[in-house]
């Protein structure tokens, strides 16, 4: 199906309309939506905190046990293939007849069992990949969608680096690793399978090389936790080395003014260096977890054979039923199940650290009058400090029941507990739609505050805000998008040749 993508790329430059459409029910909109209305579903019906999982559930919670059970039935496959395996093999001795005259159906069979599981395994895999992207898509949506709505106190304390963390490291772990998720109620089923036919060939025996196993997984489970902790250790620096190269590179003509070049660098080599010391640490953990399950094999099929043959001897047949059972056991115990009990630490991490972002507090949209011409400020007093205002509104209200109530406002302010000045105090005025008004003060006066309590960026701890909610704004600092200026002036909206070389001459852009 690639083929004639690359054919139309060898030829020409690709352009978007040449990459095959996706399905609707993969598209960023659906999805979003979807899970947006789940999502808004828990926060208006969850009594505590609301549960970003209970949301994922109730979107994606059938479609995900549908491929589990046929992955289960796939891998019900792998433990009868050695009971036909051994019957092939008995096959093979003269004297037993009866295995001699079935011996093309058991091979039909066999083989028939491979193309089983083949229709089973790779489906599901695909399905579980399938619901991973879907869920990483609608949870990006879902990010995106809530940083828009975020305030500006929030998003000040937000990082790039913190973003670009939570959209790419913590989404990409559902893509990865969801195939594996249903082995955690798969592996006991199977291992339970597993030594139940075990037992009937080898009887006690068959458990010390389970018990072998169970010792080798609680090796790779310590083994696990040193990895994890080198993992977060270094996630923690990855994260920092981010903040510190953007806000580098935001700022970089005051790094250049300052010859600071050297002393930037040797900040972020530092960070670097002790990020690879950690990413080596776990990387010497994880070889030797993998080299574990490789030499684990030979050992459990010679502590599982052993005291059996020692005991009652054993005959070839039964050797080689045993070498199959226990490839089996030795993949479903020390890959499947701890893979699993991993994916589910990793994804529940991720959710949580992205109900936390999806829990903080958004813009809060003013009440707009369409009526109102002008714009209009009552009484108006605003905090910059977060919690202040809240604090504020709870002292004032003491402050008005008390018996001795204080009819001096700067009595009030200097009696506030925490010291705090408001930015903005008793504003009140008046704009007439076609009016001009200049405020004119000093640094840190509230000049940037009185727009940004205009906009609705900054909440008022009192007063009222009137206003139609049509206002057009152009901050201090302008904001351009990557892109070429044509771009910038469209804006992801249709071209209008009319209005685009309108623009242009406005903003004296013509030469």
């Amino acid at each position: 199906w690639t083929n004639p993508i690359l054919k139309k790329g060898y030829r020409r430059r690709l352009e978007l309309s040449d990459i095959y459409q996706i399905p609707s029910a993969d598209s960023a909109d659906n999805l979003s939506e979807k899970l947006e209305r789940e999502w808004d579903r828990e926060l208006a019906t969850s009594e505590k905190k609301p549960k970003l999982i209970n949301a994922l559930r109730r979107c994606f919670f059938w479609k995900f046990m549908f491929y589990g059970i046929i992955l289960y039935l796939g891998e019900v496959t792998k433990s009868v293939q050695p009971l036909l395996l051994g019957r092939i093999i008995a096959s093979y001795d003269p004297d037993n007849s009866d295995e001699r005259s079935i011996a093309y159906y058991l091979a039909i069979g066999l083989c028939l069992l491979f193309f089983v599981r083949t229709l089973l395994i790779h489906p599901a895999i695909f399905g579980l990949h399938h619901i991973g992207m879907q869920m990483r898509i609608a949870m990006f949506s879902l990010i995106y969608k809530k940083i828009l709505k975020l305030s500006s106190r929030v998003l000040d304390k937000i990082s790039t680096g913190q973003l670009v963390s939570l959209l790419s490291n913590n989404l990409n772990k559902f893509d990865e690793g969801l195939a594996l998720a249903h082995f955690v109620w798969i592996a006991p089923l199977q291992v339970a399978l597993l030594m139940g036919l075990l037992w009937d060939m080898l009887e006690a025996s068959a458990f010390c090389g389970l018990a072998f196993l169970i010792v080798m997984v609680l090796v790779q489970a310590w083994l696990g936790q040193m990895m994890m902790k080198y993992r977060n250790k270094r996630a923690g620096k990855i994260n920092e080395r981010l903040v510190i190269t953007s806000e580098i590179i935001e700022n970089i003509q005051s790094v250049k003014a300052y010859c600071w070049e050297d002393a930037m660098e040797k900040m972020i080599e530092n960070i670097r260096e002790t990020e690879l010391k950690l990413t080596r640490k776990a990387a010497y953990v994880r070889y030797f977890n993998s080299s574990a399950f490789f030499f684990s094999g030979f050992f459990v099929v010679f502590l599982a054979v052993l005291p059996y043959a020692l005991i009652k001897g054993i005959i070839l047949r039964k050797i080689f039923t045993t070498i199959s059972f226990c490839i089996v056991l030795r993949m479903t115990v020390t890959r499947q199940f701890p893979g699993s009990v991993q994916t589910w630490y990793d994804s529940i991490g991720a959710i949580n650290k992205i109900q936390d972002f999806l829990l903080k507090k958004e813009y809060k949209a003013l009440e707009y009058n369409l009526t109102t011409t002008g714009v209009e400020l009552d009484k108006v007093t605003a905090f910059w400090d977060e919690g202040i205002g809240e604090l504020f509104v709870k002292a004032n209200q003491e402050n008005n029941n008390s018996k001795a109530p204080s009819t001096d406002s700067n009595l009030f302010f200097s009696n506030f507990p925490l010291h705090a000045s408001p930015v903005l105090q008793d504003i009140n005025f008046k704009i007439e739609k076609g009016q001009l008004l200049a405020v004119s003060g000093s640094t840190g006066a509230g000049k940037t505050s009185l727009l940004m309590l205009i906009m609705g960026e900054l909440e008022p701890s009192q007063g009222k805000i009137k206003h139609s909610g049509r206002i057009s704004f152009s901050p201090q600092v302008s904001w351009i998008m990557p892109g070429t200026i044509k771009e910038n002036i469209i804006f992801g909206v249709s071209y209008d040749e009319y209005r685009y070389k309108s623009v242009i001459k406005s903003c004296q852009l013509e030469e």
